[in-house]
C-alpha cells in the first residue's frame, strides 16, 4: 500500500515538477526526481541528463513557537540540487553539469517565489540560496556510498507547510473591550467601552504591495466595528476606502461558522476615491454601501477589501487584503 501523501511531500513534488517543467522546454531533456543522490546516480543505459533534489534537512520557521497542534507548522526546508548529466555531442559531462547548474541558478534567481496548492490552501514557497560549505558538502557526500562527487546547490525552501489532518476552528472575534472602575467595597462601577476606531489610516502606496484601508462610517465617526440585535432593522453598513485614487477593490464578506470564517455573499466592486481615512473628515467621506448577507440570526461577519496587482520582478499576479472590519449581530433583547 503507497504512503499518503503529505503536505509536505506535496511542496518538495510540487517544486520538483517546476523545474522539471522549466528545464524541458525546447529540445532539451532532463529526467527530474527526489531522493538521494546514491539512488539518482545514472545507470550505464541512461538517455536523458539528471537532476536529483535531496530535501536532507528541516528547521522550523521560528515565527510561530506557540502553534497548537490544529494549525498550521511552518518548517524551512533545506535542498541539496545536483546534476548528472551526459555526454552529449562532443560536449563532456561535466560541461552539461555546469550546464544544468547555471540553468536551475537562473530559475531560482528570476522566479524565487512558487504559489502551490496544498489540501486546496494556497502557499507561497521562497527559494533562498545557501553557501555550501567543504564540511557540509563533506559530511552528506560521505552518506552516499561509492557515488561520485558531483558539483552541487543548496537552496532553503521556506515556508513549507506541516498541515493537520483536523484543523483548529478560529474563534470568534472580540468586537468591544469593557472594564469596570469601583471604589473599595463599593458592590457599583463605572463601565467604561472601548470600540476600535476613530484612527487616521494612510495606506503607504509608494509600495506596489500597498494594502487598501477600509472603515465604516456611523453616526459621523469612523468605526471598525459595529453591533446590531439580529432581526430587527439593521442598517446597511456605509464603508470608506482608502488608497491609490482611482485604484479597483474588491469588498467581500466572510461570516463565522462552525468550522471557520467563509466566505459570505457576492463580492462588490469598488473604486478607491481617497488616499487617507480622516476622523477630521468623515462628513465628506465617499462611501459605498455593503448591506450584510443576513441579518436574521446572531453571527459575525467580517469584510475585507481586496487589491489585485502584478509584480514587477517576476510578473506574477498577487493580491493583497485590508484591515478587516467586525459587525456582530447580537440575540435581539428581550
Amino acid at each position: 500500500m503507497a504512503v499518503v501523501a503529505s503536505s509536505l511531500s506535496v511542496v518538495c513534488k510540487g517544486l520538483m515538477e517546476y523545474l522539471r517543467d522549466e528545464l524541458n522546454q525546447g529540445e532539451m531533456k532532463v529526467t527530474v526526481s527526489l531522493g538521494t543522490p546514491a539512488d539518482a546516480a545514472p545507470g550505464e543505459q541512461e538517455a536523458n541528463h539528471r537532476l536529483n533534489l535531496f530535501f536532507f534537512r528541516f528547521e522550523g520557521s521560528g515565527f510561530q513557537p506557540d502553534n497548537l497542534p490544529g494549525e498550521t507548522w511552518l518548517l524551512r526546508a533545506y535542498c541539496m540540487i545536483t546534476p548528472f548529466a551526459l555526454l552529449e555531442d562532443a560536449i563532456s559531462a561535466g560541461e552539461n553539469d555546469l550546464r544544468l547548474l547555471g540553468e536551475v541558478l537562473r530559475i531560482l534567481h528570476e522566479h524565487p517565489v512558487f504559489r502551490l496548492e496544498v489540501n486546496g490552501e494556497a502557499f507561497h514557497i521562497q527559494a533562498v540560496f545557501q553557501n555550501l560549505g567543504l564540511e557540509q558538502i563533506n559530511q552528506l557526500w560521505s552518506t552516499q556510498g561509492d557515488t561520485v562527487y558531483r558539483p552541487s546547490l543548496l537552496y532553503e525552501f521556506s515556508l513549507a507547510p506541516v498541515m493537520p489532518q483536523t484543523p483548529a476552528v478560529p474563534p470568534k472575534r472580540v468586537a468591544e473591550t469593557r472594564s469596570a472602575v469601583v471604589l473599595a467595597g463599593d458592590a457599583a462601577g463605572e463601565h467604561l467601552g472601548y470600540m476600535p476606531g476613530d484612527r487616521r489610516i494612510a495606506p503607504d502606496t509608494q509600495s506596489e504591495d500597498w494594502q487598501p484601508a477600509i472603515c465604516f462610517v456611523q453616526d459621523g465617526r469612523c468605526l471598525e466595528s459595529l453591533r446590531f440585535e439580529a432581526g430587527g432593522t439593521v442598517p446597511t453598513p456605509a464603508v470608506w476606502l482608502a488608497g491609490e485614487p482611482g485604484t479597483a477593490v474588491r469588498l467581500q464578506w466572510e461570516s463565522w461558522t462552525e468550522t471557520g470564517w467563509a466566505t459570505a455573499g457576492d463580492p462588490v466592486d469598488a473604486v478607491v476615491t481617497d488616499k487617507v481615512i480622516d476622523p477630521e473628515r468623515v462628513e465628506s467621506a465617499a462611501t459605498v454601501a455593503m448591506a450584510l448577507p443576513a441579518t436574521d440570526a446572531p453571527g459575525q461577519y467580517l469584510l475585507y477589501a481586496t487589491r489585485t496587482y502584478t509584480r514587477a520582478a517576476d510578473g506574477s499576479e498577487r493580491t493583497v487584503r485590508s484591515n478587516p472590519l467586525l459587525v456582530t449581530l447580537t440575540e435581539p433583547s428581550p
